[in-house]
C-alpha cells in the first residue's frame, strides 16, 4: 500500500501518516422450537376449497417437533383388503385418524395427540408439500415469489411446485358461508358444509376418547392414546349430512420408539461437527422417519425428513442435508425427532351426500395411524461463532479462524469483526485493489509523469522525513492525485483490513 502525503498547501488533502510498514510496488482475500401441551386436538373437517393461505388444515395439531403427525399414511402398515374380494383402488374419499404420543428423550411426561380428518376426494383434497432431495433426505421448500405479490395475492406453490402468486379468496361472505372459487379467478360464497363420519368412539384405549364433529377434544391426561402392540377399535356413527357411512374398525398400536443411546446423551461434536449426525434406537418393525429442524444464528429455519429402516435401529443424518436446511449457515439449534408409525388401511367404506362444487367419491378409504415420537433439542454455538474442528470458535475475533474456519491472519495481524486487520492484511488488500476497485485512481496517477515520479521516490523511502523530502516542491494537485489512491484504499476498498492504520 502507498503512503499518504500531507503538505502545507490550501488545496492539498491532508491524511495522517500510516506508519512505517512494508509496502508493495505501485502500479504494476433450551428449547425454543418445542410447544409441549397435554391437550388432545383434532383437525377441522369442514370442506374448505377456498385456496386461501390459511395453512394446512391437516397439519400437526400437537405442536411437537415431528412435523406432520401422519407422514404419508398410504405407505407401509397393514393393508386390509376389501372383504368382497381384492383391494379397491382408484378414486376415493379419504378418512385419516391419528393417535399419537410424543415424549422428550430426557424423560418426562408424554404428550398425546388425537386427530381426525375426512375429505370427499383424495385426489382433490389435502395439502401436498413441496420438497427437494438432499443427500437422500427431503428438504421442505418455502415458496419465494421474488419481488412479492399484490395485496390480493399470496405466495404459494402451484401443482408443479413452482413458487407463484396465488389469488386470495376475498369475497365478503356471511358468518355461515365460506369463500371459494366457482370459476378460476372468480371468488364466490357458499354455505359451510361439513364432511365427516359423525361421532367417533374409541374402545380399549388407555384414555377415554370420544370425538364429535369438528373433532376437538380437550384432556388433561399425560398418557399415550394407544397401547403399544395393543388392539383397539374406533366406531363412527356415520355423517348426519355428507360424509362417511357408519363403520367399526380395529387397529393395532405401534411399539413406542426409544432412542439408544438416548438422543440427549449425544456429544456436541456428534451433533454439530463435520460428520453425519448419528441417530440410534431400539429396532422394531414399523415405519421410521427421522426429522431435523435446524435454526441458524440469523434465525433462518429449515426442516429435513429422512426415511429410515426400523429393523436396523440406526440412521446417520447427512451433514449436507443439515447444512442445506439453512442455506449453509452455521447451525445455532438442531431439534431431532425419531417417529415410528403403524398404519392400518381399510378400503371398503362408503360415503353419502353431496357438496356444492365438490365431487364426493362413493368409495371411502380409511387410514388409522398410530405414532410414537421421541425428540430432543440441541443448543449450538452462540451468534458470531462457528464450529471449527468440532468446537465453537469466535470467528469474529479468532486470528486462526477469522471470518471462517481455517482462515488464518498473517503474522501479527489480528481479527476484527471477521476480517484480518493489520499491516499484512492492509497491504494485501491494497495490492489486490490496484487493479480492482481502486484501478481508476491508480491509473490516473500512473498516467501523470509527476505523480508517477513522486510515487517512485516514495517507494525508496523508509523514514517519514524521506516521504516529505520526496514531496518538496511538488505541486499540490499532484499530491492530491497521489493521495486519491490512498483514500480509495482506506475509505472504500479495504476499510476493515486497514482500520486503525489510516487515521
Amino acid at each position: 500500500m502507498k503512503h499518504p502525503l500531507s503538505v502545507s498547501h490550501a488545496a492539498a488533502l491532508v491524511v495522517a501518516g500510516l506508519g512505517l510498514f512494508s509496502l508493495p510496488a505501485c502500479g504494476d482475500d433450551s428449547n425454543p422450537l418445542l410447544t409441549a401441551t397435554a391437550t388432545i386436538t383434532a383437525g377441522p373437517t369442514t370442506n374448505n376449497p377456498s385456496g386461501n393461505p390459511s395453512g394446512d388444515p391437516s397439519g400437526d395439531p400437537s405442536g411437537d417437533p415431528s412435523g406432520d403427525p401422519t407422514g404419508d399414511p398410504t405407505e407401509g402398515g397393514t393393508d386390509t383388503d376389501d372383504p368382497t374380494g381384492g383391494p379397491q383402488d382408484g378414486p376415493h374419499a379419504l378418512g385419516t385418524i391419528l393417535l399419537g404420543e410424543s415424549h422428550p428423550s430426557a424423560g418426562g411426561a408424554t404428550t398425546p395427540t388425537v386427530y381426525a380428518s375426512f375429505i370427499p376426494d383424495a385426489d382433490a383434497g389435502g395439502f401436498k408439500g413441496c420438497t427437494e432431495n438432499v443427500a437422500g433426505c427431503e428438504l421442505a421448500l418455502v415458496p419465494d415469489c421474488g419481488s412479492g405479490c399484490d395485496v390480493d395475492e399470496y405466495c404459494g406453490f402451484d401443482d408443479g411446485c413452482k413458487a407463484a402468486c396465488q389469488p386470495i379468496c376475498d369475497a365478503q361472505c356471511a358468518p355461515d358461508e365460506v369463500c371459494y372459487f366457482p370459476a378460476p379467478g372468480t371468488p364466490g360464497c357458499k354455505k359451510i358444509e361439513s364432511f365427516d363420519a359423525g361421532a367417533l368412539t374409541f374402545l380399549n384405549t388407555p384414555i377415554p376418547i370420544t370425538l364429535f364433529p369438528p373433532y376437538a377434544f380437550m384432556s388433561d391426561d399425560s398418557a399415550s392414546p394407544f397401547a403399544p402392540g395393543g388392539t383397539a377399535s374406533v366406531q363412527a356413527s356415520g355423517a348426519s349430512n355428507a360424509g362417511f357411512e357408519a363403520f367399526d374398525k380395529e387397529f393395532t398400536g405401534t411399539e413406542f420408539i426409544q432412542s439408544s443411546p438416548k438422543l440427549d446423551t449425544l456429544g456436541f461434536a456428534e451433533v454439530f461437527g463435520s460428520g453425519p449426525l448419528p441417530v440410534r434406537w431400539t429396532p422394531g418393525d414399523g415405519e421410521v422417519t427421522i426429522t431435523a429442524t435446524v435454526t441458524s444464528s440469523n434465525f433462518a429455519t429449515g426442516t429435513i425428513t429422512c426415511k429410515a429402516d426400523d429393523p436396523s435401529g440406526s440412521f446417520d443424518i447427512p451433514r449436507a442435508a443439515l447444512e442445506a436446511a439453512v442455506g449453509g449457515e452455521p447451525a445455532a439449534n438442531i431439534t431431532v425427532s425419531i417417529q415410528r408409525q403403524r398404519v392400518d388401511v381399510y378400503k371398503d367404506l362408503t360415503t353419502k351426500g353431496e357438496l356444492t362444487g365438490v365431487t364426493v367419491q362413493p368409495v371411502g378409504f380409511l387410514h388409522i395411524v398410530t405414532s410414537s415420537t421421541e425428540y430432543h433439542s440441541f443448543q449450538g454455538c452462540n451468534p458470531g461463532e462457528a464450529v471449527c474442528d468440532d468446537e465453537c470458535v469466535d470467528v469474529q475475533f479468532d486470528p486462526s479462524n477469522c471470518g471462517d474456519c481455517g482462515n488464518t491472519c498473517v503474522g501479527p495481524d489480528t481479527c476484527l469483526n471477521g476480517t484480518c486487520n493489520g499491516n499484512n492484511a492492509c497491504n494485501a488488500c491494497a495490492a489486490d485493489n490496484e487493479a480492482g476497485v481502486c484501478k481508476p485512481q491508480n491509473d490516473a496517477c500512473a498516467a501523470n509523469a509527476a505523480c508517477k515520479a513522486l510515487e517512485t521516490c516514495i517507494e525508496g523511502c523508509d523514514t517519514q522525513e524521506c516521504f516529505y523530502m520526496c514531496a518538496e516542491n511538488v505541486d499540490a494537485a499532484v499530491i492530491d492525485l497521489y493521495n486519491e489512491q490512498i483514500f480509495c484504499t482506506c475509505n472504500t476498498a479495504c476499510v476493515d483490513e486497514c482500520y486503525g492504520l489510516c487515521g
